[in-house]
């Protein structure tokens, strides 16, 4: 699947422009495209498998790396496609806190509160596409957990890469 290249963030950026100047219309645009990328979104968070992806791995995988592929398939299986979601989603996550006041303001309750809600669902799938963020943050918390995963992120990351290094040359350098 191609990625977005940004045009994610694009959408977003023209249904805020919408809303802002039609609330009524544009508010509720907003809410469905909000809604159907939610759900296209979990549809492919629930299609990526873990066991799989940990079948493919080149080398054999340790306990912690076999757990943050198996809580977070999507993004290692496909990395440049969930960078670019995350970006849509912190795009719809800030819009969403930019309109719920302001329609609030204009009086449309029932899109406000649809849009409020869905922020929700947009904090727990971020969570999802974009772990390393969320771990950083947990890890800050003093989460051990977070801690262990983090660190096996980088390990696991180079294991499920589909690059393979040249033969012969096992370090970056030119010597």
């Amino acid at each position: 699947m191609r990625t977005m290249k940004g045009l994610g963030a694009v959408a977003v950026a023209a249904l805020v422009a919408w809303t802002f100047l039609a609330p009524a219309a544009g508010a509720w645009a907003f809410a469905a495209a909000d809604f159907a990328f939610l759900a296209w979104l979990a549809r492919e968070l629930r299609r990526s498998d873990a066991a799989a992806l940990r079948a493919r791995a080149r080398e054999p995988l340790e306990a912690d790396e076999a757990d943050i592929v198996t809580r977070y398939p999507l993004y290692f299986e496909r990395p440049a496609f969930a960078r670019e979601c995350a970006s849509t989603l912190a795009a719809l996550g800030l819009a969403s806190l930019v309109l719920v006041p302001w329609l609030t303001y204009k009086l449309q309750w029932a899109q406000a509160i649809l849009i409020g809600a869905l922020v929700f669902a947009v904090a727990r799938i971020t969570k999802l596409v974009s772990p390393v963020s969320a771990l950083k943050l947990a890890t800050a918390k003093g989460d051990r957990g977070a801690l262990r995963l983090l660190s096996a992120h980088d390990g696991a990351m180079r294991k499920l890469s589909v690059q393979q290094p040249e033969p012969g040359r096992e370090s970056g350098r030119n010597e």
